[in-house]
């Protein structure tokens, strides 16, 4: 399994159109049949950060995603709106 944590940091003004374009990437990436788990989360200590959780199944899922039609849409969208952002990609840790 692969996760990733996607950081935004978003000018408040913005914060708006961010979401309305973060909203339709959800809807759409949760549709992938290599999407095991997509969200979007907002900081409680700093309102103008978000993070896209996300968990594929394997990098083929992942490869899917990044060359989705939407995603080469919505995220230069997205990165339009962003102050910052940063990518972490890992694997699940299994304990036995």
């Amino acid at each position: 399994m692969i996760v990733l944590i996607a950081k935004s940091v978003v000018a408040e003004k913005n914060r708006a159109e961010f979401l309305q374009v973060a909203k339709k990437m959800v809807t759409e990436t949760r549709k992938e049949p290599g999407c095991i788990f997509y969200d979007l989360v907002q900081d409680k200590m700093e309102e103008n950060v978000y993070f896209f959780v996300e968990k594929y199944r394997d990098q083929e899922a992942v490869e899917a995603h990044k060359n989705s039609d939407y995603f080469k849409t919505y995220v230069p969208q997205m990165q339009g709106l962003r102050e910052d952002s940063h990518l972490i990609q890992s694997d699940v840790v299994t304990f036995e």
